[in-house]
């Protein structure tokens, strides 16, 4: 009796062993798509074009804040944690920059960008921005306008893009930039082309 019970309890043992070591094979089986799909996710390539496009309408739609002295569509369009380093190198928070704005203290009459270009990073989760903007603009009555380099830190948040940082320098000397250059020369190829289909 003895011996019947031992040879019970270690078939039970292995049967146990047996069931616990077999492969799941359709539990892989069943998670194999969303696997899949998860290694599409976070392997598919970020379209910097698209997101460029992106940076350029909200430096546009930022200008065209400033331009109107709008601090509330800025409030929307600047992150939690934006904070400016301005022409005289004092660091303002979105609180004091909006506050300015709403014053009066600094007012715009006119702001627009050229020369911008963008650097996504390789996540699509930020991007920096470098423009050169031309201003109208007073502080405290004092006249601050002129031409600008202007250097944008964006965030991708749950709300779309923010700016989170800003830095604007005043240009002092003629500009120098690689999209200076490139738009002079393409400027001069199309001059050149012009008079040379006009002597014809």
């Amino acid at each position: 009796m003895r011996k019947m019970f031992f040879v019970l309890s270690m078939l039970v043992t292995a049967s146990f062993i047996f069931t616990a070591c077999e492969p799941a094979a359709n539990t892989t089986t069943a998670n194999r798509p969303a696997n899949m799909a998860n290694n599409a996710m976070t392997t598919a390539p970020v379209n910097t074009a698209v997101i460029e496009t992106d940076i350029k309408k909200m430096i546009t739609d930022v200008y065209t804040a400033l331009a109107k002295n709008d601090a509330d569509t800025l409030d929307r369009l600047y992150g939690d944690s934006y904070t400016l380093v301005d022409l005289d190198g004092s660091v303002k928070t979105k609180a004091e920059r909006l506050a300015e704005l709403r014053s009066g203290d600094v007012k715009f009459e006119s702001i627009s960008a050229d020369e911008i270009s963008v650097r996504v990073n390789p996540e699509g989760t930020g991007a920096v921005s470098i423009a050169r903007a031309t201003t109208k603009a007073t502080n405290k009555g004092v006249a601050t306008g002129g031409q600008v380099r202007v250097t944008t830190v964006w965030s991708k948040t749950k709300d779309g893009w923010k700016s989170v940082n800003a830095q604007a320098t005043r240009i002092t000397g003629p500009a120098t930039s690689s999209v200076a250059s490139n738009t002079a020369n393409a400027n001069k190829t199309v001059m050149t082309n012009t008079a040379a289909n006009t002597n014809r």
